[in-house]
């Protein structure tokens, strides 16, 4: 399969682009994988009075970039986000292995990329980081983020960063990375439950006690200054 990646970026070979793979994993253990590539607000300046949209327009329209991505099973669309143009590129797989295997930073960012399945656990690896200048026909990349949001129970992971109420792990890879790893494990027997109410719960009750300390010790505040008024 063709660099999906390096086909994206070369809309933005003057500067670089900004890569954010989105990746959902549904209760079907079905995926659907989102890749964002925008350039940076630096590339647009360059050409005037062109809007950023025209531009984008114009350079995935040529050199057959849409037939290459339609052919690789990618379909696409430019969307608008802070006021630039993003193209947007989405494929959907059947299970977790198929994505793993097939995804298009397999062997581009990653050496290793593979699904590990024993019992009820599933695990997401990758290794072997590829730094973006030693892939011979890469443009630079300022920055790369890889997001997977889970519908099961995380039992393991070493994500930079996780969003709770999406259950959503975050790794973000910048451009002088040496060195980077990623690892996911969940239970597929374990459905992920954001239960916002007992958080609300647990914030009105320390309200509450909060609100019973300040009334105790107004109370013996005033009992205090009483007994000094009667002594």
């Amino acid at each position: 399969m063709k660099k999906i990646v390096i086909i994206l970026c070369l809309l933005f070979l003057v500067t670089g682009c900004n890569v954010t793979s989105n990746i959902t994993i549904n209760k079907d253990l079905s995926v659907i994988e989102e890749v964002k590539m925008t350039g940076t607000p630096d590339f647009f300046a360059i050409y005037g009075k062109n809007s950023p949209t025209t531009v984008v327009n114009d350079m995935l329209n040529s050199l057959n970039r849409k037939e290459t991505l339609i052919s690789n099973g990618y379909a696409y669309k430019t969307i608008k986000e802070n006021n630039y143009p993003v193209v947007v590129a989405t494929k959907n797989y059947s299970t977790v292995k198929d994505f793993t295997d097939k995804t298009i930073f397999k062997d581009q960012y990653f050496t290793n990329f593979e699904t590990i399945e024993k019992d009820n656990l599933i695990t997401l690896k990758a290794s072997g980081f590829i730094k973006y200048d030693q892939i011979p026909d890469q443009y630079e990349i300022e920055k790369f983020a890889l997001n997977i949001k889970v519908p099961y129970v995380v039992t393991d992971s070493n994500a930079d960063s996780y969003d709770e109420s999406s259950n959503t792990y975050t790794w973000e890879i910048p451009l002088e990375t040496l060195d980077k790893e990623i690892n996911l494990t969940f239970d597929k027997n374990k459905t992920y439950v954001y239960n916002l109410y007992i958080y609300i719960s647990v914030g009105i009750l320390i309200l509450l006690v909060i609100i019973i300390l300040a009334i105790v010790m107004n109370l013996k505040k005033k009992s205090e200054l009483n007994n000094r008024i009667e002594g």
